[in-house]
């Protein structure tokens, strides 16, 4: 693919209010715990204790930011989940589709190892009608089924351009892989 396409991520009303919320309270905690632990509490074991749950809660803030989802860019041959630590590389021949995914079909999941909402809801997650999958969304419509070795969902902000920019992405992958046409099942050559 011999141009870059990139997507954004949008975020909705509810990842806005979980990640707010949650951001408060892990700062508000952290930052209390660390003070505490430096001003009130005696040299010993409880301030140690006190001291690594401000750690704890800072880590938590910190590592959300890090793994959030943030886009989404396709070029040269790979769709790259788009993160600031460890983006997520699918090289596009491995890709067998992608399509619209009703938001019904992510119904009854559950997280086996993610985040639900706090900067993204991404991770491992399974429910009955897709087995085990992996996520990287930032809100609960406009959902892209990406099917390679694993099974992937995410939200670009247009997912009828991801679609076709993917699909023709996957097309040109493909072109450099192509091997001559098999022979003519009758023997003859055209």
């Amino acid at each position: 693919m011999t141009h870059t396409a990139l997507f954004t991520a949008p975020w909705d009303q509810k990842l806005t209010l979980i990640t707010v919320v949650t951001s408060t309270l892990l700062l508000a905690a952290g930052a209390l715990s660390i003070w505490m632990a430096l001003t009130l509490v005696p040299s010993g074991a409880g301030r140690a204790v006190i001291l690594l749950g401000g750690l704890i809660a800072l880590a938590a803030f910190l590592l959300g930011i890090l793994f959030a989802p943030r886009g989404y860019t396709i070029a040269n041959g790979r769709l790259t989940i788009d993160r600031i630590l460890s983006p997520v590389e699918i090289p596009l021949e491995s890709i067998q589709t992608a399509e619209r995914l009703p938001a019904d079909r992510l119904a009854g999941s559950w997280r086996t190892l993610g985040s639900g909402g706090f900067f993204g809801y991404y991770g491992r997650f399974r429910n009955r009608a897709l087995g085990s999958y992996r996520m990287y969304a930032t809100r609960g419509d406009g959902c892209v089924l990406v099917r390679a070795e694993r099974l992937y969902v995410l939200t670009p902000d247009s997912p009828e351009r991801f679609i076709e920019t993917l699909a023709r992405g996957r097309g040109e992958a493909g072109a450099g892989n192509r091997h001559a046409a098999p022979p003519d099942p009758d023997g003859r050559d055209s």
